[in-house]
């Protein structure tokens, strides 16, 4: 069947129409008949005063008097070879084959269809629509027929399945009723097929499913695009495994790059942003200082508490850490064991000091019993380093610089041991043995 043809292709067809009045048929805007050709109603065994004023799908069968019901209720401009089945008075079926122009009235107004229409003489033929038809309608893959006007010419079960609607149901309606934007898409899709584009594979999603949309052009024959016929693959078992494995590469990225126990970024980690934020610090000649931190006899608190204890020893000091460092740019991570480290972009040495002394601070009020430590609860020993005191003009790379930092924190966390612990050291210049 074609539907709403254009130029040359609608002009032959209303030539053909008037010149058969043979076979004409008439219906109003309600679809009533309001005149029929003898021979028509010979093909049917019908007299003329039961047919005329009858609607035009008074002699069908339920279902086929539904679709056709539907598909003038789309009010297409005209259509040709359009075949419907009719009940003989005999109880037997015809097949017709229709073709057809939309009237209007004085003021322009739709006011029905004139057309003619004869019997599918070729059995063999109309049997073989028929069973295409059939085809059509229990293939397992969703399939529908979509006008020029966004409205559906047809679809089958699988895909009014889809919507949880019957499928002479869905004759007539418009796409995007049921499928919200679909609309811009098809004008999209017929703007490349008229181009001779292919349309691109599409996925949308549903009622909590996805499906895979592949749309193809219905020509005449003319060679123009008069509808778009979609076909919807169900492809929510592979979204859900495309998810899973997605899912898993997150997992996998977060683990590579934060420590399991406490959520902190990890030492690999740690020393990417270091390097990143020594390139920054040149560039911008901005200050860059690290704390390199460490949890005061933690082996003691292991062996005196046991290791779970000691795990949630861990992420408690994690997550103070984390409080206290709250400045865009800063960075806090693991390093290992019991020692943590943290990257502190745009700090001079003296207020990578106060940032440490306000850790200290938090952890001491936290007041967690510690019967090992000679404060008798737990504490943290600091070392600060900054960029300002380690080597770091022109002949010094990137990673070179980066490990002087360490090396200069790690040095005065030692310091900060000996003194005592409880306590932050920050490194001088004097003490790094520059001049």
């Amino acid at each position: 069947m074609f539907k709403d043809m254009q130029g040359a292709a609608l002009d032959r067809l209303h030539a053909v129409i008037h010149s058969h009045p043979q076979w004409q048929w008439e219906i109003d805007e309600s679809h009533r008949v309001t005149k029929v050709a003898e021979g028509l109603l010979e093909l049917l065994g019908r007299e003329r005063q039961d047919v005329l004023g009858a609607p035009v799908n008074a002699f069908m069968a339920p279902t086929e008097a539904i679709r056709v019901r539907r598909f003038f209720a789309s009010r297409p401009k005209a259509f040709s070879c359009a075949i419907s089945r009719h009940l003989h008075a005999d109880g037997s079926t015809v097949a017709l084959e229709s073709d057809a122009l939309a009237l209007k009235d004085e003021h322009g107004d739709f006011s029905g269809y004139r057309g003619i229409a004869h019997g599918v003489m070729d059995l063999t033929h109309a049997e073989n629509v028929y069973r295409m038809m059939a085809i059509y309608d229990t293939a397992p893959s969703a399939l529908c027929l979509i006008g020029r006007d966004g409205r559906y010419l047809a679809a089958n079960a699988a895909y009014a399945a889809i919507h949880g609607v019957p499928a002479d149901t869905l004759v007539g309606r418009k796409v995007a009723e049921l499928l919200p934007g679909a609309g811009q898409q098809i004008r999209r899709s017929l703007k490349l097929l008229e181009a001779g584009q292919d349309v691109p594979a599409q996925e949308i999603e549903h009622h909590g499913k996805h499906y895979q949309v592949l749309a193809n052009p219905v020509r005449n024959l003319m060679g123009q695009v008069i509808g778009i016929t979609a076909a919807l693959t169900d492809i929510t078992d592979r979204k859900l495994a495309e998810q899973k494995l997605a899912d898993i590469n997150r997992q996998l990225e977060y683990y590579a790059n934060n420590d399991h126990l406490t959520g902190l970024p990890n030492r690999r980690r740690v020393d990417e942003v270091l390097a990143d934020e020594v390139r920054r610090a040149m560039r911008s000649e901005h200050p860059l200082s690290v704390l390199m931190i460490d949890v005061d006899y933690f082996k003691k608190y292991n062996d005196h508490y046991g290791h779970l204890r000691g795990d949630d020893c861990l992420r408690i000091v994690a997550a103070e850490l984390r409080k206290a460092l709250h400045r865009y740019g800063d960075v806090v991570g693991r390093y290992g064991g019991e020692e943590f480290i943290a990257v502190l972009p745009g700090t001079d040495a003296i207020g990578a000091l106060k940032v440490a002394g306000t850790i200290l601070h938090a952890i001491g009020a936290l007041d967690m019993p510690h019967a090992q430590s000679r404060y008798g609860k737990l504490t943290l020993s600091i070392g600060a380093a900054n960029l300002e005191h380690v080597p770091h003009g022109h002949g010094h790379g990137v990673e070179e610089i980066s490990d002087s930092l360490l090396q200069a924190a790690d040095r005065a966390l030692y310091t900060a041991k000996l003194s005592g612990r409880n306590t932050v050291y920050g490194m001088s210049t004097a003490e790094l043995g520059m001049p």
